[in-house]
């Protein structure tokens, strides 16, 4: 499956696309679309990946996205049962030209600009907002508008909201772009606990060295080695939580090639050596 331009219909009874999808995994489907989205995963495991930003998920992740940001969710392999989600898809001016800038939606107006790097709301918010989300594909006509307007209501007076993507990223995904960038993070999901060269990527990309950093830098907002570290640690971080295993055997296991290094990128990136983060993130240890 290539990534894409999602093209979204509402059809002629609904202002707004909301369905519930089931799916025996997520794959890998990196993809964006004009209209903003909200999704609350229910039931899956993996890694989110948002503009330049890839992070592990779980249950009630919930996420805002503005419009043309790429994202997929990957579930990790080897779970079972069935991976589920809610999500909502709108225009900005789905109810009118105009009307989102009025006095009363100026909080929307604003949470809507401020969804361009996409948000993950956590906490108080999260909770709320997915009760109320988990029903909103059963409601119909007048109710469900509502319904909707009530959510980004909450969701734009929430104090729980955290950008995804670095200030600095621009979505930049052209129509090759996008073939290439999705046909090379699937193999480098499925390569990142080995060795990757900068000249296979290159040649998965089909692409010179020279023309795949520049390419790679401009649609994922980073070096092809930043974005292993942060594939590696989103795996190490799910073992630190949910294993017992020594620190070190987690490190090479991600794909690490040695342990300085390993502690060094993951307190770079997560702002905590991996023994601190186990603590903090496992406080019936204590």
């Amino acid at each position: 499956m290539k990534a894409r331009i999602e093209r979204i219909s509402t059809g002629d009874a609904a202002s707004f696309l909301c369905r519930r999808r089931t799916d025996a995994r997520f794959g890998f489907t990196w993809h964006f679309h004009p209209e903003i989205e909200l999704t609350l995963i229910v039931r899956s495991r993996g890694r989110r990946f948002v503009g330049d930003s890839i992070e592990p998920y779980e249950d009630g992740d919930l996420v805002l996205l503005g419009p043309d940001l790429p994202h997929t969710w990957h579930s990790d392999p080897g779970q079972k049962g069935r991976h589920e989600a809610v999500f909502c898809q709108f225009s900005r001016d789905f109810l009118g030209a105009g009307f989102i800038q009025s006095p009363e939606l100026a909080m929307v107006d604003r949470l809507l600009e401020r969804s361009s790097r996409g948000l993950r709301f956590t906490g108080r918010t999260q909770k709320a907002v997915a009760r109320r989300l988990e029903g909103l594909d059963r409601l119909q006509g007048l109710g469900r508008l509502a319904a909707l307007l009530e959510i980004l209501d909450e969701l734009a007076r929430s104090r729980d909201a955290r950008p995804l993507s670095g200030r600095r990223y621009v979505p930049g995904l052209r129509r090759g772009d996008a073939e290439r960038i999705d046909r090379l993070c699937r193999f480098l999901n499925e390569r990142c606990r080995g060795r990757v060269t900068l000249s296979e990527a290159a040649r998965v990309a089909h692409l010179s060295i020279p023309a795949f950093c520049r390419m790679f830098r401009r649609t994922a907002g980073k070096t092809l080695v930043e974005y292993l570290n942060e594939l590696r640690t989103g795996l190490a971080c799910r073992e630190l939580i949910e294993t017992e295993r020594p620190v070190s055997d987690i490190a090479f296991a991600s794909g690490f090639n040695n342990l300085s290094n390993f502690n060094r990128r993951f307190r770079a990136l997560k702002g905590l050596s991996p023994r601190d983060y186990r603590r903090a993130f496992r406080p019936e240890d204590h």
